[in-house]
């Protein structure tokens, strides 16, 4: 375990995980009629249609009940960890903001807190499934078909993990691509515009140094890994710590600090895990996500969370959501990787701040860690897509094998 861990892992013995099934977790439970029943039920079929269509509605209504049982049981818990959370304010002189705010109070552990956040996310996700229900019944299905994970987490399917890192692989394939091409081909809109040629040369040369930069950094010693992100971070050290507070465009990451095609990516990659996208039918926005990510990484350290004690499904979901890893990381890699991403992104930017190291930009530094994670998690022998890891990995064969 990193040294850090000393610093931020405090309270192991006291800090010890409840086996509380949270609202996600009940989603294989509620939302498919469960393994279990699955086999039992493919051998029992009948093959009369009529029997099909009652067993079908039958199942639908079983599951919507049990579904809504399932929300007002998480309803009630979260109203539980509120009411802890105010009695741990007032114990220590002040009140639990409303909202968002009022969820980083302390006095709860990892597992509620991201309880919490889940059943805010499920609150929007009813509300706006309601009013599409009310105002446009004509269309509610198509609204369904088209953006499932739009319903609350207890009617929906966790989505497998390996379908995330096939996406993911493919976003960050879709990404160099973007890149070459916009450091060569001038877009079709400059065209238009005979007055704005200087200018969209200076746009492709920005992004051909761009490029060349991230080659360089592929290529850095070391930089695999969990613990490889420090070297990434270490040369974009001018970048992130300034002598002045960060712009509100360069803490939205906007204008031209990160190329487009990035910022495209990335969200991509969010995206193609649907517990990162929140409340929205849409892909996520990077600011979003970031800010959502940095609450987070407050709550883990400011409580002093100890990472050993969170279980194995939360610790992937934590993960996945900073772009860590990939399906076959074991727990330990994972929280290897947590931890460095703590250090990096909470710990070291206070000391270095105290230091009079200047201000730290912290989306700019957590946008930068995905990148990195997101391309590690392409090479990585697990990846799921398989060619690949072949085209990173096939230079890395001994010679004696061939």
């Amino acid at each position: 375990m990193p040294p850090m861990a000393a610093r931020l892992v405090t309270n192991r013995a006291t800090t010890a995980a409840s086996p509380i099934i949270t609202a996600n977790e009940c989603v294989q439970d509620v939302a498919s009629p469960g393994k279990a029943k699955q086999g039992s039920a493919s051998s029992t079929t009948s093959s009369n249609p009529i029997l099909q269509l009652f067993s079908y509605v039958k199942d639908s209504v079983v599951t919507f009940k049990n579904g809504l049982f399932q929300m007002n049981t998480d309803h009630n818990r979260c109203n539980a960890i509120r009411a802890k959370q105010r009695t741990y304010a007032k114990d220590n002189g002040f009140t639990r903001p409303r909202g968002l705010k009022g969820i980083q109070t302390g006095g709860i552990s990892y597992e509620e807190y991201d309880f919490l956040r889940k059943g805010m996310v499920d609150r929007n996700k009813l509300f706006a499934v309601t009013m599409v229900a009310l105002c446009l019944p004509n269309y509610f299905v198509y609204y369904l078909w088209s953006f499932p994970d739009m319903l609350p987490s207890p009617f929906v399917q966790r989505k497998d993990q390996r379908e995330i890192s096939r996406e993911r692989c493919h976003a960050v394939i879709s990404t160099l691509l973007d890149i070459e091409k916009g450091a060569r081909v001038a877009p079709f809109a400059s065209k238009l515009n005979p007055f704005g040629k200087k200018s969209t040369e200076r746009a492709m040369e920005r992004l051909k140094q761009f490029g060349d930069s991230a080659c360089i950094d592929f290529e850095e010693e070391g930089a695999i890994g969990p613990s490889g992100g420090k070297i990434i971070l270490k040369k974009l050290r001018n970048e992130l710590y300034t002598e002045t507070p960060p712009s509100k465009q360069r803490m939205m990451l906007a204008g031209n600090l990160i190329p487009k095609q990035i910022m495209k990516g990335l969200s991509k990659a969010i995206s193609a895990d649907p517990l990162s996208k929140g409340s929205s039918p849409f892909g996520v926005g990077l600011a979003k996500h970031l800010e959502s990510v940095t609450l987070a990484d407050e709550f883990l350290v400011e409580q002093k969370i100890d990472v050993d004690s969170i279980d194995s499904l939360l610790l992937q979901e934590a993960c996945s959501a900073r772009l860590i890893g990939g399906p076959g990381w074991t727990d330990e890699e994972r929280r290897e990787g947590l931890l460095n991403w703590l250090e990096q992104m909470e710990i070291v930017p206070k000391e270095e701040s105290h230091n009079g190291a200047g201000y730290f930009n912290g989306n700019l530094a957590r946008a930068a860690l995905m990148c990195y994670h997101a391309v590690d998690g392409t090479r990585d022998l697990r990846a799921d897509s398989r060619l690949l890891r072949v085209m990173y990995q096939g230079q890395l064969k001994d010679s004696t094998t061939l």
